[in-house]
């Protein structure tokens, strides 16, 4: 691929040639900028990391290491994850029900219900 100029960042321009849109030291601080202001909408708290994690044990306790699918039938996981009944994304409550869903299949369903 050719080398073209960096985009840079927004308040300043970039000098460095990549073949990127942006060179590693800008797209890091992009980067970094993107993932702090989904953390500002969407905080999660101690508490709420307590409450998916309570979710997911109280899962594993009833039904073991198994997720219940999503597009697909019920299989064996060790990577369960909470997952909002009523996707927030969707117009759900941040505070709302939590059901359990592999890694997979909780990217798969996405903002679905």
């Amino acid at each position: 691929m050719p080398l073209r100029p960096c985009l840079g960042l927004p308040e300043q321009p970039c000098l460095e040639l990549t073949t990127a849109r942006r060179c590693l030291s800008c797209a890091a601080v992009v980067d970094r900028g993107r993932t702090q202001g989904k953390r500002e909408r969407r905080p999660y708290t101690h508490a709420e990391r307590q409450r998916r994690a309570a979710a997911v044990d109280a899962h594993v306790a009833e039904h073991g290491p198994w997720c219940p699918g999503w597009s697909v039938p019920a299989h064996e996981s060790d990577d369960l994850t909470a997952d909002h009944v009523d996707p927030v994304a969707a117009g759900g409550a941040e505070d709302g029900p939590l059901g359990v869903l592999c890694r997979t299949c909780n990217g798969r369903k996405g903002a679905r219900r």
